[in-house]
């Protein structure tokens, strides 16, 4: 079915320049009878502006940047209802991979022209709608850091720096977490509230996150110091943390984080200001289209190298004075689950 579309692009997301890959899509829609209007962001915040403006004759909107893209083309929707395609082009791109969103430009065609539409939730918080995941403390400082050096294109090499300088000067502080109207913790810490699964590095902290189940993902992680930091990092990145000591796992329809200290919080990788946040979700409430499965292979969910936290496991083992041991054939395995290749 022939379609109008509308493009709405990040210039300076990830790591190269995709208005050329774009332009190619749009050539594909004509020659299918479709028709494709490309717009290209300038400054924080003018991806809701343009979706603010669509025409009411346009039938899908393609987003193409990272999450941050996304999140901002989410809460200038101007109807419910209107569906979404990603070509992913960021430096995580959590909703995406989540979704299955296809990478070659003929299928991100096909998918503007033939997909099906199907929902998800989004988040709410202080107002704002979020598609993957919300912050608060040390991996906010980590996003401020990474905002002040950031010059365009960014790679997960650009990354190191602002994680490092996070690590040895976050102060960590102390919040205080309600749940469904109920207080779950009270501590220092750092605290996760998702709806995906999909977490930085290829990580899945959220593990049990659906996009679909209506729910919120809670995770708070009791941390006072550096060494139980390191701890936490290393159960994160075999799939431990839920259930471990000092590690509080939700699943709720309502959050509210507080803290007698000044606490920054980010959403979808982008900065949002400080606590306090609350939290809520949208069930359904955004449509994206998707071909059926059998017309497009699904996408490895990992997005990182296989070495990767791999790498990063052996780090934090070191860090806490352990050598780590050669590892068994069925600790490989569990490694190269991390990354779901």
């Amino acid at each position: 079915m022939p379609r109008r579309a509308v493009a709405i692009l990040n210039p300076i997301s990830g790591r190269r320049n995709m208005l050329p890959l774009v332009r190619d899509i749009g050539r594909m829609l004509r020659r299918e009878g479709g028709e494709l209007e490309i717009l290209t962001t300038g400054r924080a915040n003018h991806a809701t502006e343009l979706a603010t403006a669509i025409p009411a004759d346009v039938e899908v909107v393609l987003v193409v940047g990272g999450d941050g893209t996304v999140c901002e083309v989410i809460n200038g929707l101007p109807r419910r209802g209107l569906p979404i395609v990603i070509l992913r082009t960021g430096t995580e791109n959590l909703l995406a991979r989540e979704l299955r969103m296809p990478t070659e430009p003929i299928d991100v065609a096909r998918t503007l022209l033939h997909g099906e539409s199907h929902s998800l939730d989004v988040g709410l918080i202080n107002g704002r709608r979020f598609v993957a995941v919300a912050g608060v403390g040390f991996d906010a400082e980590c996003v401020q850091r990474m905002n002040r050096v950031r010059r365009g294109h960014i790679t997960h090499a650009d990354y190191f720096w602002p994680i490092w300088r996070t690590f040895w000067a976050h102060r960590f502080p102390a919040l205080r977490v309600e749940a469904d109207g109920e207080c779950v913790f009270e501590g220092r810490g750092l605290a996760l509230i998702g709806i995906i699964a999909q977490y930085s590095g290829g990580l899945r902290i959220l593990s049990q996150a659906r996009f679909d189940d209506g729910l919120l993902d809670l995770c708070v992680f009791a941390c006072s110091s550096r060494l139980e930091l390191i701890g936490h990092a290393q159960r994160a990145f075999r799939r431990r943390h839920i259930g471990s000591r000092g590690v509080l796992y939700r699943q709720v329809t309502s959050v509210h984080i507080d803290s007698p200290d000044p606490v920054l919080l980010e959403v979808d990788g982008e900065e949002a200001g400080h606590l306090p946040a609350r939290c809520e979700v949208e069930a359904r409430s955004v449509c994206y289209l998707r071909l059926r499965p059998a017309a497009t292979p699904a996408a490895p969910r990992g997005g990182v190298p296989v070495w990767y936290n791999s790498a990063l496991a052996r780090l934090a083992d070191w860090l806490i004075g352990r050598s780590p041991k050669p590892p068994s054939e069925s600790a490989k395995k569990r490694r190269i689950s991390l990354t779901g290749c």
